[in-house]
């Protein structure tokens, strides 16, 4: 089995923008060194015979078809009804920048 890379763990939280303690560090650095020692032994696997699989429980997408409605006009004291805030009747939402 290859021995596993010096781990940058502090590299990897700043990707993952976590701020980790010390002790936190120390963990997970031992925690991902496990991880990766695990995808070393499964590398040493003979999976010539195995075909690629994405599903396994084999069960299907289950979608409706498309059923065209007519088309209905909601009226704006009916659509603003539940609105949070209203301002000349329209939607009011906080500004985004």
């Amino acid at each position: 089995m290859a021995k596993s890379p010096k781990l940058d763990i502090d590299y990897i939280a700043k990707l993952a923008r976590l701020t980790l303690s010390p002790t936190e560090k120390e963990r997970f650095a031992r925690e991902l060194k496990d991880v990766l020692a695990h995808v070393e032994k499964l590398k040493e696997r003979d999976l010539s015979n195995v075909a690629p699989t994405f599903q396994t429980t084999g069960s299907t997408d289950v979608v409706r078809e498309d059923e065209v409605e007519k088309e209905r006009i909601l009226p704006s004291k009916e659509a603003l009804a539940n609105a949070k805030s209203v301002e000349r009747n329209l939607f009011k939402v906080p500004k985004v920048i």
